[in-house]
Formats: structure tokens, C-alpha cells, sequence
């Protein structure tokens, strides 16, 4: 078993027996979503989990919310959108502090199985090598759609993706599997792995933080793990504005280009490019068919300001 708690916190009293879990939620302007969530870790089977709200800035009334609906849940109000990382980040020292030995990164937009956070652990506790485990994610509309199985990277064609994206759950993924990469929509972390991969890396505006994670933990020779028997839903992408906007557009094309160029080689950039550059007019075709010119638009700012190296920021607007 891994090592225990190594201070009191807010931890439970049964702590002895039970690995401590902190599942830390980031929080932006979640009004519409947080309050399933907080429901669903409510029921959780688990005996020792505690529940952390990161809040990075709302401005929607969520934090108020969350105080007078849940008080067992422990808010913390970062005063700043520190975005998916840095919110991320300062969740994970809150829950080290106070004695975690698992901290499960959640999105504010997911509702999870009573289950799952015992079937997490329990996979974790019999897998040293396991630096971050995921568990099988379902879209929540239709619910027995899949989301992601994990994901692969092909560093030979530029592509990052979800593995089983959009299949009917027909039992086909029922083993715990390794993957290149696990979203952080729904992440367990053993305290070890951030003593030994470090913490997210908090240069990429959003997106692509979590695969960056998976390759600096795989570089060490560690794992990371899909549970299929750990269950969770999520209203995909409600924090970017939800569907393919813009905005998401724009943010996951500059950061897949800043992960690329710090892990690709240099022979992979013979795939890379013309491989990129077809798919990229192929999506600006079809925004032009479907008049989403807006689209069009984000896929050429980002052109631009990759050409013009301003990738270094990875700001849209």
C-alpha cells in the first residue's frame, strides 16, 4: 500500500484503515453545473474523501452558492482565474497539506458514479507503477455514450485524441488499460507522483496541461491507467462556452502546437506539418460550408500568431 497521510487536515477519523482522497474541483463560473457534482461526490461510497472547491474568480454566484448548499464542502477562493492549472496546482498543495494520499482532479461540469472513487483507489493501491489513473468518462447526454477511454499522442501526425470517442458502451473496454494520456476532466493523483513528475505545467493557457503530465510521468518509466469500472459523466466543455467555439478552437490549436514542439523530434516534423495542414484546410472548408466563419477566423488567428511566434502566450483576444 502507499504511504499515508503525513498530517491531520481536515482528514476523518477512519483514515487509518482508508487512504485519504481529496477531490478537488475547479471551479469558473460553475453555477449551472457545480451543484450536480457536489451532489454526486455526496453520494459516493467512500469513507474517507473530502471535498475541495478551487474558485478561481466566479463572478456568477457560485461560491455563495456553494457555501449555503454544501457545508461540508471546504471553498477556497483564489481571488484570480488561475485557469485549469494553476487552479489545479493550488488544489493539489491544499490537499498535500492537509494530509492527502490521493487527490482526484475533477471538472466542475462531472457527475460520478457512487463507486468510482473506490474502484480508483483501489486499482492505484495495487498498481506502484500507476502515476495517474483515470476513470472510463460517458458524455452525459447520451449517457451510455463514451467520452474517453484515455487517449493516444501521434507524434508522427500531430494528433491528439480520445480513445473510444463517441462509441455506445457495448463492453468493450472492461480491463484497466494504459494510455499516452488521461483528461484532466477526471483525474486521480497519488501524492508520490507529484514528489516525482512534479505538479501541471502552468505556461499552457489551457488545454494539453494534463498530456504534457502523462508524458513527463511515462518519461519516468511510470503509468497511466483507465479504470473502466469507475463510472463518470460530463456536460463536455461548459467552461469554454460549450460545443466547438472559437475560443476553444484557438486555445487547442496553440497548445497542441506548444506540446509538439517541446516533445516532438525534429524527424517527426516531416509528418507533422503536411499532415496538420490538410486537416487544418479540411476544418476550414467545412466552417465555410456550415457558415461558421467564426471558426475560420480562430484557425487563422492562430496560424498568425504561430507564425509570428506569439504561441509563447497562448492568449486568444
Amino acid at each position: 500500500m502507499r504511504w499515508r497521510a503525513r498530517s491531520a487536515g481536515w482528514q476523518k477519523a477512519d483514515s487509518v484503515s482508508t487512504p485519504s482522497v481529496y477531490a478537488v474541483i475547479i471551479n469558473w463560473n460553475g453555477m449551472d453545473v457545480i451543484g450536480d457534482c457536489l451532489r454526486s461526490l455526496e453520494r459516493s461510497a467512500y469513507e474517507n474523501l473530502t471535498t475541495l472547491v478551487m474558485d478561481n474568480a466566479s463572478t456568477d454566484g457560485s461560491p455563495d452558492f456553494i457555501r449555503r448548499s454544501f457545508g461540508a464542502v471546504h471553498l477556497v477562493e483564489t481571488g484570480d482565474n488561475l485557469r485549469y492549472a494553476g487552479g489545479a496546482n493550488a488544489g493539489l498543495r491544499k490537499a498535500v497539506e492537509s494530509g492527502a494520499d490521493y487527490v482526484l482532479l475533477l471538472n466542475n461540469d462531472i457527475e460520478i458514479a457512487p463507486d468510482a472513487v473506490s474502484e480508483l483507489v483501489r486499482v492505484a493501491e495495487s498498481r506502484q507503477d500507476a502515476a495517474l489513473l483515470g476513470p472510463k468518462i460517458y458524455y452525459h447526454d447520451p449517457p451510455d455514450l463514451i467520452w474517453s477511454m484515455g487517449g493516444s499522442i501521434s507524434f508522427w501526425s500531430g494528433r491528439i485524441r480520445h480513445l473510444g470517442l463517441r462509441d455506445r458502451d457495448t463492453g468493450q473496454y472492461e480491463r484497466v488499460m494504459e494510455v499516452d494520456y488521461l483528461t484532466g476532466c477526471a483525474l486521480l493523483v497519488p501524492v508520490a507522483t507529484l514528489d516525482s513528475v512534479g505538479y501541471l505545467d502552468e505556461h499552457y493557457h489551457m488545454y494539453n496541461e494534463d498530456t504534457d503530465w502523462c508524458v513527463r510521468a511515462r518519461r519516468l518509466g511510470l503509468t497511466c491507467l483507465v479504470v473502466p469500472s469507475a463510472h463518470l459523466w460530463h456536460k463536455v466543455s461548459t467552461s469554454s462556452g460549450g460545443g466547438l467555439t472559437p475560443y476553444k478552437i484557438y486555445h487547442r490549436i496553440m497548445s497542441t502546437m506548444v506540446f509538439f514542439k517541446r516533445y516532438a523530434r525534429p524527424y517527426h516534423w516531416i509528418g507533422i506539418i503536411p499532415l496538420t495542414a490538410v486537416r487544418t484546410v479540411g476544418f476550414m472548408l467545412k466552417g465555410l460550408v456550415t457558415r461558421r466563419r467564426d471558426n475560420v477566423s480562430a484557425v487563422l488567428r492562430s496560424a498568425f500568431d504561430i507564425v509570428g511566434r506569439k504561441g509563447r502566450t497562448n492568449r486568444y483576444g
